[in-house]
C-alpha cells in the first residue's frame, strides 16, 4: 500500500475492502449480502453494485462525516483534533456492528499509521485461499 492509496480507508475509519456489498460486486458472490443485519434485507437481492468508497470525487451520499473531514482537510477523523467527536461517538455506537470498529481503527491508524494499518486489514480480511471475507463474512464462503 502506498501513502497515497486511501481508497480503501473510509473517513470515519471503515475499511472499505471489508464492506459486503464491495466484496459482493466484485467477487459476483451474492453470499457476503446474505449474512448482513436485516436492516439490510431490502438490498440482499438488488441488483449487484461496485461502491467507490467515499473518498471518490463524485461519491457525495449525504454522509455528514465524510463532509466534516473534507471539509477540514483531513485524512480521516483520527487526524482531527476533536476526535473523536459526537458525530464518530454516535456513528460507532449506532447498533450497526461493523460501525462498532471505528473508534479502535481510527485510534489503530493513528498508531501505526494509514499504510500499516490497510496492510493489517488485507491481510485480516483475505482467506487463505486468497478470497476475501466481509464484515459479516469472517469465515469463507469459498471453502465448503
Amino acid at each position: 500500500m502506498s501513502a497515497s492509496d486511501l481508497s480503501l480507508l473510509a473517513y470515519c475509519g471503515l475499511y472499505c475492502g471489508a464492506c459486503s456489498f464491495k466484496i459482493a460486486f466484485l467477487e459476483s458472490e451474492r453470499g457476503h449480502l446474505l449474512s448482513m443485519p436485516a436492516k439490510y434485507d431490502k438490498y440482499k437481492s438488488a441488483r449487484l453494485e461496485n461502491c467507490p468508497g467515499c473518498r471518490a470525487n463524485d461519491q457525495d451520499s449525504g454522509c455528514k462525516i465524510r463532509n466534516c473531514a473534507k471539509e477540514r482537510k483531513l485524512a480521516h477523523c483520527g487526524d482531527c483534533g476533536d476526535f473523536p467527536c459526537k458525530m464518530v461517538a454516535a456513528f460507532s455506537s449506532d447498533g450497526i456492528p461493523h460501525h462498532s470498529e471505528i473508534l479502535a481503527n481510527l485510534g489503530a491508524i493513528r498508531e501505526i499509521g494509514a499504510d500499516a494499518w490497510l496492510v493489517h486489514e488485507r491481510d485480516r480480511f483475505t482467506c487463505s485461499c486468497g478470497k476475501r471475507l466481509s464484515w459479516y463474512t469472517r469465515k469463507c464462503i469459498h471453502k465448503r
